[in-house]
């Protein structure tokens, strides 16, 4: 089965049995090796909404990720 014929069939549940889905495949995936607060977040966007300049590309992340992880 495809995932948008599982998709499609899923969505014809109701929310209940939908949302106990999402849970179980959520719990399925591997856990993060970082973890952010939500204050981190809100903090991060404040300050690149003051300074644009702070907002560094996707490149960037990923291989800064790369250099933390080694």
């Amino acid at each position: 089965m495809k995932v948008d014929e599982i998709v499609r069939e899923a969505s014809k549940l109701p929310e209940e049995q939908r949302a106990s889905i999402a849970s179980r495949l959520l719990h399925g995936l591997e856990s993060p090796h970082h973890w952010v607060s939500d204050e981190e977040v809100a903090e991060r966007v404040r300050e690149a909404e003051e300074d644009p300049s702070t907002l560094i590309t996707f490149d960037e992340f990923v291989s800064g990720i790369k250099r933390s992880g080694s």
